[in-house]
């Protein structure tokens, strides 16, 4: 599903520009057009609500753009996107594109992912013996019961990406590396 595929483009390092100046014409459509492709996978198909996802999608949808806010960063930037008028639930393309737009032009930086080390640290917290993997069955109960939980198709699908089908296990060290780099790429 739409999930798997921004898991993936996570992982494989998805291109956005980290733009340190003005961006050109073509990084700025680069830019919307990667927003809207993201957006576009999560977009309300009813008459009434075309243009519009549901408010959960956002964090799915601005970390698949390679931005990585903490907790309260994301409220804030959910807040800012819904607008204080809207009680809908959905959100409006126009008011994600916006808001995206200033945050992948000018605002990147402040959205850094954790290093490699720190993910590694993070991972052999529930590996005490050090086997260089964690049980995937491990994974689902800490992805669903610790910090903000993951919803039940989130780790399914999750773990249909991560986990090695003969052993079913997540070597974590083969992904420290991919969900530490943000996918962004210097611009001249």
């Amino acid at each position: 599903g739409a999930v798997v595929k921004l898991f993936c483009d996570l992982l494989f390092g998805i291109h956005i520009f980290k733009v340190t100046m003005p961006p050109s014409f073509e990084q700025l459509e680069t830019i919307k057009r990667r927003i809207k492709d993201s957006f576009g996978l999560f977009e309300i198909e009813t008459k009434e609500k075309r243009g519009m996802v549901d408010e959960r999608e956002i964090p799915t949808i601005i970390r698949s753009l390679g931005i990585n806010p903490a907790q309260d960063q994301l409220r804030d930037l959910i807040t800012e996107i819904r607008g204080e008028e809207n009680t809908t639930g959905c959100v409006e393309f126009d008011r994600f594109e916006k808001v995206m737009v200033r945050i992948l032009t000018d605002e990147a930086n402040n959205y850094k992912r954790d290093s490699e080390e720190k993910i590694l640290r993070a991972f052999r917290a529930f590996d005490p013996e050090n086997k260089g993997y964690i049980e995937a069955d491990t994974l689902k109960n800490i992805l669903m019961t610790h910090g903000d939980a993951f919803r039940p198709e989130e780790v399914t699908e999750l773990l249909s990406v991560a986990c090695d089908e003969a052993s079913g296990n997540i070597y974590y060290e083969d992904y420290a590396e991919l969900l530490a780099s943000d996918g962004r790429m210097d611009v001249a």
